[in-house]
């Protein structure tokens, strides 16, 4: 016949159960975290997010002229292979239009990576509390990156 473990055996077992488990977590959400802010960073340095195809179907007009516009960028496809392009991710000054967006991704950019930062926080402050100040600052993040018509 076996022996039943100890209760403190069971309980021993449980807990180191649950930290290998929060640490998995732990590891998951900052792999995720990272991968966001990278993302954050492409959406911001990105030249062109909206474009004229070559598709016939979604073509513009013939006498509307063809071209990207990005947040800092509006670029005029030329007979010359290089489009003429006007503003510039250097001078850091959005378009007129985009200057609301360009301050929305900026802080949703600055929420992402101090939550990154504040992920090595684990060694000072307990998981539960660097989990609930990561939380807020990707929901900040996730709320400014958000369609405004959505």
């Amino acid at each position: 016949m076996s022996q039943c473990p100890g209760i403190m055996d069971l309980a021993r077992l449980y807990q180191t159960e649950f930290v290998r488990s929060a640490r998995a977590v732990g590891v998951l959400w900052a792999v995720c975290t990272l991968c966001l802010a990278i993302v954050q960073v492409v959406i911001l340095l990105q030249p062109s997010w909206i474009g004229t195809s070559d598709n016939p179907v979604l073509q513009a007009a013939p006498s509307q002229p063809k071209g990207t516009i990005g947040l800092f960028e509006v670029c005029m496809e030329t007979e010359w292979p290089i489009p003429d392009c006007r503003g510039g991710v250097s001078s850091l000054s959005p378009l007129p239009c985009f200057q609301s967006v360009a301050v929305l991704v900026g802080v949703s950019l600055w929420a992402v990576w101090t939550s990154v930062l504040c992920l090595c926080l684990f060694r000072f402050c307990s998981a539960v509390t660097v989990y609930k100040i990561c939380a807020w600052l990707q929901l900040t993040a996730g709320l400014c990156s958000q369609d405004p018509g959505s």
